[in-house]
């Protein structure tokens, strides 16, 4: 392609699709994108998850999840709650604004030259804990995902001391 060959052309050419009816020139803006993805093969979706072909305006995925792995059955080891964690009521923390000088901040301009992203086949195994996976534009996303993983192993048994009473027997504890 020669420097001063409009990169639109060839996909103009192809296509006949053109932007606008008023065919600007170099170079072309396609601020709002279609997607066409030529498969989607998704074997396992859980926890909070988007799927979705189109687009959408604002999305707030939350999930909350104590993965709890105990030595003993959870029968007989109790319950967990999650006002016991404080993961779960605290606040993201802010980002400061910039503070240095102009000269290092750094300005982005982006061109989208075609107005389609074209993929073609995608295969994804697994997806979960507020994750997304969209084929379209969103105009606002804000994910959040809290796990607190947890092992939890048997207490030794305890031993008492010479001429004290034994402890009355817990099942969870003593198996």
């Amino acid at each position: 392609m020669k420097v001063d060959e409009n990169p639109n052309d060839a996909y103009i050419y192809s296509s006949g699709f053109t932007a606008s009816p008023a065919y600007e020139p170099f170079p072309l803006d396609y601020p709002i994108r279609t997607a066409e993805v030529g498969g989607l093969t998704i074997v396992s979706a859980s926890g909070a998850t988007i799927v979705q072909l189109g687009d959408r305006g604002q999305s707030t995925p939350k999930l909350r999840a104590l993965a709890l792995q105990r030595e003993i059955d959870h029968t007989r080891a109790g319950d967990v709650y999650f006002e016991s964690y404080d993961l779960f009521t605290q606040s993201f923390p802010s980002f400061d604004d910039f503070d240095g000088p102009a000269t290092d901040i750094i300005h982005t301009k982006r061109t989208n030259h075609c107005p389609r992203i074209i993929v073609g086949c995608v295969y994804i195994i697994a997806i979960g804990s507020s994750a997304s996976v969209q084929a379209g534009n969103a105009m606002e996303t804000t994910a959040e995902s809290r796990i607190k993983h947890i092992r939890q192993f048997k207490r030794p048994i305890p031993v008492p001391g010479v001429g004290c009473p034994l402890p009355p027997l817990k099942p969870a504890l003593y198996r």
